[in-house]
């Protein structure tokens, strides 16, 4: 659900910005989009270090469905700047997060969980261009496919939740 939820906006944000707003040089929002990505994993892995697995993912995920749907929440430059902020900073910090929390409890599965969760996460990536495509011929905007990877992002934070048997931080 991770790589579903990012690369939608990842892959159509600039296409968007010029869509919606011609004026505006995609390329800036694009760069705001890498700005935000260089420090991430450095303060997300700080996070996950105060926060623990559990709740820092959950937080990434949330900020990071808020920063893809945030461009069907208005028209302005200022949401596809905050879009472009929230997102590419949080995206690779999911990463940072989670396979992290994956090397503390690999020993307790039978299979090489790092690579199970890359070709997962890249399943993710392949996939959404795809349904973004298939939802953006039916609604004939890319708002429904914004929507249903923020989703993807939200259902991926409530698949984070569960009781705590021992602890994973």
């Amino acid at each position: 659900m991770a790589g579903l939820g990012y690369i939608i906006t990842a892959t159509y944000l600039p296409f968007l910005v010029h869509q919606v707003l011609p004026e505006v040089d995609s390329s800036h929002i694009w760069a705001v989009f890498g700005l935000g990505a260089m420090p991430s994993c450095f303060i997300w892995h700080k996070i996950h270090q105060r926060l623990g697995s559990q709740l820092a993912l959950q937080t990434n995920l949330g900020v990071q469905a808020l920063g893809v749907a945030l461009p069907t929440m208005g028209s302005s430059s200022s949401f596809y700047l905050l879009s472009a902020i929230l997102v590419g900073s949080t995206f690779m910090g999911t990463v940072t997060i989670a396979m992290s929390a994956a090397q503390k409890i690999k020993y307790r599965v039978k299979f090489n969980m790092l690579a199970v969760m890359t070709l997962s996460y890249g399943v993710g990536q392949i996939i959404a261009p795809l349904l973004a495509e298939a939802l953006r011929a039916y609604s004939e905007t890319f708002n429904s496919s914004l929507i249903a990877a923020a989703i993807g992002l939200v259902l991926a934070g409530v698949v984070v939740t569960k009781p705590n048997r021992a602890s994973t931080n």
